[in-house]
């Protein structure tokens, strides 16, 4: 099996509340945030996405807008479901 298929794929269900208090929509907190649209769509989607992306989109979320936000805390390994 390939190293991609065993990697664990993370999701963040509180990710649309937390945008949607601050962010119209997902361009505009891709601007704000310095992420990629299309990453911001699979966030808000609950799709899964590697525990890097996670974290970086988590951690500019958190360093822009809450500073005291725990991070680790609102990922989800999907394989643990």
């Amino acid at each position: 099996m390939s190293q991609k298929k065993q990697r664990a794929w993370f999701v963040c269900r509180s990710w649309p509340d937390l945008v949607s208090k601050h962010y119209a929509d997902d361009a505009g907190a891709g601007r704000s945030l310095g992420l990629d649209r299309r990453v911001l769509v699979k966030l808000r989607a609950g799709t899964p996405v590697a525990k890097s992306t996670m974290l970086k989109a988590l951690r500019s979320y958190a360093g822009r807008h809450e500073p005291g936000l725990r991070v680790a805390e609102l990922i989800s390994d999907t394989r643990a479901h």
